[in-house]
């Protein structure tokens, strides 16, 4: 399933930001997967809706506090800037655990590109999940399990690692003890870096029920505001998918169990939600048994992607759909061939969808990413992942599940997009990146054979 928590992610109208020598990431904002990096306009206006600006100069990072607050309560952010370089770097996660040890290392790293050189930005807890770079390249936020504490600490580090500090604490409990479960809980952070939207999903000891809960947290005065709260559903969760502007979001009812009822996307406006009125918009539903959904939205915010593959059909049933972004009629870009079903569709350029598509045949089945023209125009093979063999390949890959903006998966420049492998055989995980010219992907990082994981961030400059 690709609609989640870490859905992927958004925003829109890139201004293209070339500043001399300086160039520091300027950041894109559509509110989808994809994009080039430039600033993002609201939609209706051309108004920027984040301030890319170079910093004049650095400013050292004051004493900053990784302890969690006081319960059901959060902490300002403290933020300086800080003056960007001009090589590309890819911003990952990786999950140390040690063979025949009982100890794990969660590690935020950045890859040079051009010098190849890996630098450890922050190293927390057992594990780092979801990660995800600021608008302005500045920043990674992230969730942080530490060893032996029943929390996850939502932490922020600055690109040079200086300032790690924890914004917030919520009560987790991992299953059956393990040590990298995955919690329920997500967030995504807005392109203006002034709000975060966080969902948490509760568990009832005593009615075995889990209850849904979003939240905004303002990043300058560490306000925490509950804007939904489901009834303590025991067949539905609601997460967040990713930002459309700076005060609409889109969010995602599914099953979570299978076989699932049918799948929701709705748009939240944070700035009226509240628990009594939460105001919930409905934009698409979908079925989600045997089958991969996907959305983003375009670079102006006008309109909405979306992607449908019924895997459980023979030959596959699939499509790409346009509609508006805040609700409307939808209508059909793109048919697929019955053997191609696509996965995940993120947008990446204000003409441009980069797709992961799985090909089927009679001798099996091979993974590859496409580029779609827009609208609705021709689509090119940009790479071979897997090839078709007997029986279906051991290797699966995912653009970045947890944030869909273009510096998400794509370079600052445009030239280079991001992949994760997973590789069920040899038990390893790896990063791969690729040239959106085409052309086999290269390893960036791969684990050693066993439990250790590897996800995307995002990109910036160095």
């Amino acid at each position: 399933m690709v609609i989640r928590s870490q859905f992927a992610l958004r925003f829109f109208a890139p201004l293209l930001c070339i500043l001399l020598l300086l160039l520091t990431a300027c950041s894109a904002s559509p509110v989808g997967s994809g994009g080039q990096s430039t600033p993002t306009a609201v939609p209706g206006t051309s108004t920027p809706a984040a301030s890319t600006a170079t910093p004049a100069q650095t400013v050292a990072m004051p004493q900053t506090q990784t302890a969690c607050p006081a319960a059901n309560a959060a902490r300002a952010a403290v933020m300086r800037p800080l003056v960007l370089g001009n090589h590309a770097n890819l911003v990952y996660i990786y999950n140390e655990v040690p063979q025949n040890t009982s100890t794990a290392y969660g590690h935020l790293r950045r890859y040079d590109t051009t010098t190849s050189q890996k630098i450890d930005i922050a190293t927390s807890g057992v594990q780092i999940l979801q990660a995800q770079v600021s608008n302005d390249g500045q920043w990674v936020l992230f969730l942080s399990q530490p060893g032996g504490a029943a929390v996850v600490m939502l932490q922020l580090v600055r690109m040079d690692g200086q300032g790690l500090q924890t914004l917030l604490c919520l009560p987790y409990s991992g299953s059956g003890g393990a040590p990298l479960s995955s919690p329920a809980i997500s967030f995504q952070w807005s392109v203006d870096q002034q709000s975060i939207l966080l969902s948490d999903d509760t568990l009832d000891a005593t009615t075995n029920k889990a209850t849904s809960t979003i939240s905004l947290l303002n990043v300058a005065t560490g306000t925490l505001k509950t804007l939904f709260q489901d009834q303590a559903d025991d067949l539905y969760t609601y997460s967040m998918v990713t930002w459309l502007d700076n005060t609409h979001a889109y969010i995602v009812k599914q099953g979570t169990e299978g076989p699932t009822p049918p799948e929701t996307v709705f748009l939240l406006n944070t700035a009226t939600a509240t628990v009594a009125q939460p105001g919930l918009v409905t934009i698409l539903t979908s079925p989600t048994r045997f089958s991969n959904n996907s959305l983003d939205s375009s670079f102006d915010g006008t309109q909405l992607y979306s992607s449908y593959c019924l895997q459980a059909a023979s030959p596959f049933t699939t499509n790409i759909q346009a509609g508006p972004a805040m609700g409307g009629t939808r209508h059909t870009i793109f048919q697929e061939q019955p053997a191609d079903c696509i996965q995940m569709v993120r947008a990446i350029s204000p003409t441009t969808l980069l797709l992961m598509v799985v090909v089927s045949n009679s001798t099996g089945g091979s993974t590859q990413t496409w580029t779609m023209s827009l609208p609705g125009g021709a689509m090119h093979t940009l790479a071979t992942l897997t090839s078709a063999v007997p029986g279906g390949s051991d290797q699966s890959y995912a653009l970045n599940q947890t944030s869909q903006y273009p510096w998400s998966n794509v370079s600052r420049d445009g030239g280079t997009y991001a992949l994760q492998e997973i590789d069920s055989t040899a038990q390893t995980q790896s990063i791969l990146a690729a040239s959106l010219n085409g052309g086999a992907p290269t390893s960036v990082a791969t684990t050693n054979p066993g439990t250790s994981t590897v996800s995307l961030a995002g990109w910036t400059t160095m």
